[in-house]
């Protein structure tokens, strides 16, 4: 039996019985959350030639439980309600964990370039059956493989990213969150890949990468979707406003009843006005589109810009205002002081982007560069013709 909710019983006070003490000691502080429409899909996947790893049904339920009310509990913190992502659950309380077996030895599934064939067949897998495929994102997690240069005391060698709405993460012996927090090999080796795991996931749900501005980092400590994938479990460790905004429009973070169609928008949003000046100490952004767009975030960083060089850009989140039916805007102050480390914000390129983020969760960007030492008092940043691209 199955049950399709997007919270669980520990929101109560009651995990499961069989769960160690340590996930019962840590859902103990559930919050209840908003029934979900989709759920995540979670498979564990093995080569032809390997097991799964011994305790994984309870020790992934445990981690991705606590993830959920991590999500659940920053996106409430940001004002946004008690909602995370959907998972299915067992009647026993564990999370409906689809095992699929691969056509090929677990090596043929490498970190490089692995995920292609593993998609394939999880894809393959979850199309068969008639709605056992309950939302367009799909976690996979796989064992690490065990050689020369890889063990329970060292994994790796599997995919470990997110692309889309997919992303990857591995398992191992001491996968466990009996180790989390703990001053120890086992504990510092957990943060490290639960850590990476929850960072992963934000990517599969939509989540890009941001640093977090001066003051939040100050007040709340390492964004998740920054390094917080090495923090997480030892310091605090957040996600931005900017983040949560995303995952409001995400399919898996959908209330119960929502009807919406994610991701079928191709075309970006018609941008009909954009402004941006420098005003004193602040810089202020004005965008007016057409009212497809539910969101606009601004991200501010320093040179090169593609994925993965992106750590360090500084989030913030518009102002919308819809006080046009055919027409959204959003507005923005963005205090210099809060790109404190970014080493250009003194002098030299920085990129602006904007993300739009429209109302069936699509998102699109657009990005423009400047000078912060050229640009003065009351000067306005050209914003040029929009290049609006797909993706995060």
């Amino acid at each position: 039996m199955m049950c399709t909710l997007g919270l669980v019983g520990a929101a109560m006070g009651a995990a499961p019985e069989h769960f160690q003490p340590r996930a019962k000691e840590l859902l103990a502080d559930s919050i209840e959350l908003v029934e979900s429409e989709h759920q995540l899909n979670v498979v564990y996947f093995v080569g032809n030639d390997c097991e799964p790893i011994e305790g994984y049904e309870r020790r992934i339920s445990e981690l991705l439980l606590h993830l959920q009310q991590y999500y659940g509990k920053e996106m409430a913190r940001n004002g946004l309600g008690n909602r995370s992502f959907g998972l299915v659950l067992k009647e026993n309380g564990n999370v409906n964990i689809h095992l699929v077996r691969g056509t090929k030895p677990h090596k043929d599934y490498p970190y490089g370039g692995g995920h292609n064939a593993c998609l394939s067949e999880v894809n393959a897998y979850l199309d068969a059956v008639p709605g056992r495929r309950t939302s367009q994102h799909t976690f996979v997690i796989m064992p690490t493989h065990y050689d020369e240069e890889y063990n329970d005391l060292n994994p790796g060698g599997v995919p470990f990213y997110g692309l889309g709405t997919n992303c990857f993460a591995l398992d191992y012996k001491y996968f466990d969150i009996q180790h989390w927090g703990q001053k120890t090999h086992k504990g510092r080796l957990l943060t490290k890949w639960y850590g990476g795991f929850a960072h992963e996931l934000g990517h599969g749900l939509n989540l890009p990468h941001n640093l977090g501005t001066k003051s939040d980092n100050e007040a709340l400590g390492t964004a998740m979707m920054g390094a917080g994938n090495y923090t997480f479990g030892f310091s605090s460790t957040y996600l931005t406003l900017a983040s949560c905004r995303i995952l409001a429009h995400s399919e898996t973070f959908a209330p119960k009843g929502t009807k919406t169609e994610f991701y079928t928008r191709m075309q970006p949003p018609v941008v009909k006005n954009a402004e941006c000046r420098r005003v004193g100490d602040k810089l202020e952004l004005y965008v007016e589109t057409d009212s497809s767009v539910a969101d606009v975030n601004a991200y501010v960083q320093d040179p090169p810009y593609q994925v993965n060089r992106d750590y360090d850009a500084v989030p913030f989140a518009c102002t919308m205002n819809r006080t046009k039916p055919e027409t959204c805007s959003a507005s923005l102050s963005i205090p210099l002081a809060e790109l404190g480390e970014l080493k250009n914000h003194k002098g030299g390129e920085m990129g602006l982007d904007l993300l739009f983020i429209t109302n069936e969760g699509s998102r699109f960007r657009w990005r423009v560069t400047f000078d912060l030492d050229k640009l003065p008092e009351n000067a306005s940043i050209e914003m040029g013709t929009p290049i609006l691209h797909r993706g995060y």
